[in-house]
């Protein structure tokens, strides 16, 4: 186990001259320091930044206002390109209803519906990934913010995942 930080080696790290000098900007820096923090340095340096849990709280906050905003942007440019998919395919349906078409014309307009189609396949998928990254990144955020509150408060911060059986 690594030796914890001492008060000159966190100074250091947060490039701050003593905990007085702890500013908000400090708050995801020194969080993510606590645990590997003497126990007498990290209650010194919260002892000076008494507003640490609410900085924390703002934070993830403001954090989670902008991954909702990623989220309904993404929403719209998907829903945007899935209407022009809807208009081509519309636009070919009008076309293959005419008489006038061969056979091979009509399998190409077919084809080119089916690729239309495949592309809206893809870019759902795309979507689908885009949303689990997201979410893999706020979740990541919102554990680390309670591990470093219960690290703080003494708790067993230990985290029981079900056991996903392969099939």
């Amino acid at each position: 186990m690594a030796k914890p930080l001492s008060e000159e080696k966190a100074l250091k790290k947060l490039e701050i001259p003593d905990f007085r000098h702890l500013k908000k900007e400090h708050v995801i820096k020194l969080a993510t320091m606590l645990d590997k923090m003497d126990p007498e340095v990290a209650k010194k340096a919260l002892e000076q930044f008494p507003n640490f849990s609410n900085e924390s709280k703002e934070i993830i906050t403001a954090y989670k206002e902008t991954l909702d905003k990623a989220l309904n942007d993404n929403a719209e440019v998907v829903m945007k390109y899935y209407d022009v998919c809807n208009s081509i395919i519309t636009t070919l349906q009008n076309e293959l209803e005419k008489d006038d078409l061969s056979f091979d014309e009509k399998q190409i307009i077919i084809g080119e519906m089916l690729e239309v189609h495949d592309r809206m396949g893809m870019k759902d998928s795309e979507n689908k990934k885009f949303i689990a990254t997201m979410a893999a990144i706020g979740a990541a955020a919102a554990v680390t913010v309670i591990g470093v509150f219960a690290t703080i408060l003494g708790g067993d911060s230990d985290i029981d995942f079900p056991k996903i059986e392969k099939k």
